[in-house]
């Protein structure tokens, strides 16, 4: 009879389809239900940007945020009229082809029966089905995000040699660092990739070349408008505004593109080094809280004074509601446990460092501000595929003797580095005591002619005379 492993291999195409569709269906069908508004103040801005944009060919001086939403928000609404339903119905698409790229992944990674659990996590999964309601640039730039982890992973598999594959990964971060900030991050760590990658330094600086000038596709038409505009509100506002403001530091109205906020804000942490580093600290850490707090919609009063200046701002937002918010955390405790156990349970799979190394960079980068919940989602799916190993592993009933096996290796390389901490404190003691107590006594000893061991001391040196002897083999052996 065959196992469950080799049925689901058997009939993989037959999962695969029917689970992007059951995706496709969960979206669509929480859209069609949605209230025709906006949940967030964000969308008001990113539709105000899109709608200006059509009718003058350039957006709302007050816009300031990265440009690639507002128009594809416009060729929305240029292609098929100004409602939302058609927008977030090609976001649900969108999120379909997230599901795809996640299933691709750990499919490589992992094989077929985690490929398929990370496929049926994420169809499901309901902060990324509700995010298809929403406009917002995450679902785009979540998509662009694990494109290039895709095109990243299969090079790896393929032994970094694949220059299309490079070439994707950098038209891909290009991409995403113009919907949102995570694609800034997504591009350092594709950068980050190439070099650390194990071929010589040679072909490492021939794929940097060809990941700058496929990134630059996009950047550069977009700097270069920046630069001849002089408004760099996009990178150096917004990065002003999220920084904190440091013990004693009353931070200026912005001016320009925000550059006399940024550099009072930068210099406020630079003087404050100690405080500045508990709340890296302390944001780092924050990022990865389950509970979705630092969320202005939540309060009725703010929802109600956006309505009040705009009428398409709902007033009852079920999704920052205390029940919503408390699942989420519930739900999200839960996969960052299963994560673990996978992450555990895979040691040092191939392929497994860009898996993981990409939330810890991304949560590295946005420590420095304020951090919320909303920017850990392009993370979300490294965990559901380690969750989603985690219970292929259990299924197997190996979970927990892979488990304990990798505390015992833990525990054996922690005698080791414990030996060489032995190792050099004994010789930083050793040092204090012959500095701090045997130098000074045996100085003192001398000063007053002191000699303990009553022996002949050689004249103008400290060696004891000693007397010879026949030094045989029997006296040797009666050392004492």
């Amino acid at each position: 009879m065959a196992s469950w492993r080799e049925r689901i291999a058997h009939s993989e195409r037959m999962w695969v389809l029917a689970l992007l569709l059951l995706a496709l269906a969960l979206r669509v069908g929480y859209i069609l239900t949605q209230q025709r508004g906006f949940y967030f103040e964000d969308s008001l801005d990113y539709d105000r940007a899109a709608k200006v944009f059509l009718e003058t060919g350039h957006f709302d001086p007050r816009y300031y945020r990265f440009p690639l939403y507002p128009l594809f928000m416009a060729a929305s609404y240029k292609l098929f009229g100004p409602g939302l339903t058609p927008l977030r119905l090609l976001q649900a698409m969108i999120g379909v082809g997230s599901c795809a790229l996640v299933w691709a992944i750990a499919r490589r990674l992992f094989g077929v029966a985690t490929g398929l659990f990370s496929l049926a996590a994420l169809a499901v999964f309901p902060v990324h089905i509700v995010l298809s309601g929403i406009e917002y640039p995450v679902v785009p730039g979540t998509a662009m995000v694990w494109l290039v982890l895709w095109a990243l992973v299969e090079r790896s598999a393929r032994g970094s040699e694949s220059l299309p594959l490079l070439a994707l990964a950098g038209i891909g971060a290009g991409v995403a660092s113009l919907l949102f900030e995570g694609g800034l991050v997504l591009g350092i760590f594709v950068i980050l990739c190439v070099l650390f990658q194990s071929t010589p330094w040679r072909t490492r600086m021939r794929d940097l070349a060809l990941l700058g000038a496929a990134g630059s596709l996009l950047i550069v038409p977009w700097a270069y408008k920046m630069i001849r505009t002089g408004d760099y509100r996009p990178v150096i506002l917004k990065a002003g505004i999220h920084l904190p403001s440091a013990p004693g530091l009353n931070p200026p109205l912005w001016e320009g593109s925000g550059e006399n906020l940024l550099e009072s804000k930068l210099s406020g942490l630079a003087a404050n080094p100690e405080w500045t580093a508990r709340h890296f600290a302390r944001e780092f850490v924050h990022f990865w809280d389950p509970y979705p707090d630092r969320l202005h919609a939540a309060s009725e009063g703010f929802r109600t004074e956006l309505h009040r200046r705009d009428s398409r701002m709902v007033l009852q937002n079920s999704l920052v509601g205390e029940l919503a918010r408390t699942l989420y955390a519930f739900a999200y405790g839960a996969l960052m446990v299963l994560a673990a156990a996978g992450l555990i349970a895979a040691g040092r799979m191939p392929g497994l460092g860009i898996l993981v190394a990409w939330p810890v960079l991304l949560g590295i980068c946005y420590s420095p501000f304020f951090t919320q919940m909303r920017y850990r989602i392009p993370a979300d799916p490294t965990f559901i595929i380690l969750g989603a190993y985690a219970v292929e592993m259990t299924m197997e009933k190996t979970l927990l003797q892979r488990i304990i096996s990798f505390f015992k290796a833990l525990w054996e390389g922690w005698k080791k580095i414990a030996e060489k901490i032995m190792i050099f404190w004994t010789f930083v003691l050793l040092l204090l005591l012959f500095v701090i107590v045997v130098g000074p006594i045996a100085l003192l000893m001398k000063i007053f002619k002191k000699n303990p061991m009553e022996g002949r001391m050689a004249p103008g040196s400290f060696w004891a005379l000693r007397d010879r002897t026949r030094e045989g083999m029997e006296e040797c052996l009666r050392q004492f």
